[in-house]
């Protein structure tokens, strides 16, 4: 069933509330009763705090953000934020890591499989825990089917094939920050913030993954062997190992010229 509210289901807090009440004292993990409009609030404009202040805030953004976006805006927001494990945050992310494919390209197995990874991104890791993921991936299926989304065939054949993961192609995820923060800033020189975040681009540059591989390393020995050749200049300084090394390390002076 669908349920409608203004960007916060308070039946859901109350109910949430009552449980709580129950999980504290038996030690028992807290429950949500949050919308996604209010997970949305959260993760775009807030902290994850455990706070009523922060709760309040919360309810106050998902009232505004329903008055001023429809509930597809609202679900495309929180889709393409949303972390589904692996270091993947959205769908479009997730899509590519799991399975080396754009979200056209999803087979009804591999979105439902995804659907049902926000719940417990660790818990339902198809790597970790393929039965849990399995089991889960089949629930969402079936829900599916009920809301009219896919056939009963569909659905039976969809739920009899296994998980099949493939990976990114390790040239297709290369790290040059860089170089992409060079290409990012052209493109909303060019484009625009709205079309580069939302337009939905496709942008192909001159990047070489493996060139980028060995200017990265030939860099990083050239580092070190300039360093080795003007020896051994002594540490720092020496500090005394305690729950405050930190804040001790934090303080000192890096000598000069010194990477980040």
């Amino acid at each position: 069933m669908l349920v409608q509210h203004v960007g916060v289901d308070f039946w859901s807090i109350f109910r949430a509330t009552i449980q709580n009440i129950g999980n504290i004292l038996q030690h028992k993990p807290l429950v949500g009763g949050s919308t996604i409009t209010q997970q949305v609030a959260k993760n775009f404009l807030l902290t994850n705090e455990r706070s009523m202040e922060r709760k309040v805030k919360e309810a106050i953004l998902a009232f505004r953000i329903n008055l001023a976006y429809s509930k597809d805006k609202i679900l495309e927001l929180y889709l393409n934020e949303i972390y589904l494990g692996q270091g993947s945050y959205g769908v479009a992310a997730a899509a590519a890591n799991y399975f080396d494919k754009s979200l056209d390209e999803l087979s009804i197995e591999e979105a439902a499989l995804l659907a049902a990874m926000p719940k417990a991104p660790s818990g339902y890791d198809p790597e970790k825990n393929p039965e849990r993921a399995l089991q889960r991936r089949n629930w969402v299926i079936h829900g599916m089917q009920e809301a009219g989304f896919i056939t009963e065939d569909e659905a039976k054949m969809a739920a009899l094939k296994p998980i099949a993961l493939r990976s990114r192609s390790r040239l297709e995820a290369v790290k040059a920050d860089f170089f992409a923060e060079e290409v990012r800033r052209e493109l909303v020189r060019e484009y625009g913030s709205k079309v580069l975040y939302e337009g939905g681009l496709t942008v192909r540059t001159t990047l070489d993954p493996v060139m980028q591989e060995m200017a990265a390393a030939a860099l990083q020995r050239g580092l070190i062997e300039y360093d080795i050749r003007h020896g051994w200049r002594g540490p720092i300084t020496k500090l005394m190992m305690g729950p405050d090394w930190q804040k001790k390390l934090a303080v000192l002076t890096p000598p000069p010229n010194l990477l980040n």
